[in-house]
């Protein structure tokens, strides 16, 4: 799922645009790397599970490795990166667990949030969801598809009359990130138009229905994409650990045979 090592990023059109948009308008150096890496996170720019090089993180941006460096402790610090020893910083990715819970949640208040809106639906508003609901479904996967997206649930929340609600929505929606929710799910696609029909034909029990299934579907494709890259990483690091140089062993004489019971090995 998520890149390697060694990806160059001098080259990468995504981390260029990022790069471009925010290297103006900041008071220091730290504060323009700090914003750019934030923002190539929260855009999925870098992947979950992405491995992040200073150095090639420092050549692409255009600056030193300190203030890099500086920017990845902070990120840290917010929980959007961690560092592994030995092997550098990653960008942080959900567990199987962390999925389920917020689809759980977003299930709970999104069901919620239809019935709400669905009592106050007008010929108006259900022309203009069926007009985004027929645009996403022939959009592909991506940033414009995840912006479509959005507009459709704004839309079939009454977003204007709920706007808590929908914010909470949304912001259990974020903490999937946008790299997971730009990616359209094909062996678990539901067409948003169906949903529609089903609200003007009055079949609110079936519009519950389509999105508690659609919901968890999105749900199972994210947890198979965070397993797939769990299966991958393993073999890559048997490889890394495979290159470090073997620990001297002591040549000290052990005083007592239980000694040998201490001796631990060294993991990263």
């Amino acid at each position: 799922m998520a890149p390697r090592k060694g990806r160059n990023l001098s080259a990468d059109q995504k981390f260029s645009v990022v790069v471009d948009s925010l290297s103006g308008g900041y008071k220091t150096v730290g504060q323009m790397v700090y914003a750019v890496l934030k923002e190539a996170i929260l855009t999925g720019a870098f992947a979950p599970g992405e491995w992040l090089r200073q150095e090639s993180l420092a050549e692409a941006i255009g600056v030193s490795r300190i203030p890099v460096r500086t920017a990845l402790l902070q990120l840290e610090s917010e929980g959007m990166i961690t560092f592994h020893p030995h092997r550098g910083a990653r960008v942080r990715t959900l567990t199987s667990e962390q999925v389920d819970e917020i689809y759980r949640l977003r299930t709970l208040l999104e069901v919620y949030a239809l019935r709400r809106a669905v009592e106050s639906m007008t010929p108006e508003r259900l022309e203009k969801l069926s007009a985004i609901a027929k645009q996403l479904d022939a959009q592909d996967e991506g940033g414009e598809f995840l912006e479509i997206r959005i507009a459709f649930y704004r839309t079939l929340y009454d977003a204007e009359r709920n706007p808590l609600l929908v914010e909470m929505i949304e912001d259990l929606r974020s903490h999937v990130g946008r790299y997971f929710l730009a990616i359209r799910f094909a062996q678990h696609a539901h067409h948003h138009a169906a949903v529609v029909k089903q609200i003007a034909k009055g079949d609110i029990a079936g519009a519950e229905e389509w999105l508690t299934k659609h919901l968890d579907q999105v749900r199972l494709g994210i947890r198979d994409l965070i397993a797939e890259d769990s299966a991958d990483e393993a073999p890559a690091a048997v490889e890394e650990n495979s290159r470090r140089p073997a620990r001297k062993r002591a040549t000290k004489p052990r005083a007592k045979a239980t000694n040998s019971a201490r001796r631990g090995v060294l993991t990263s």
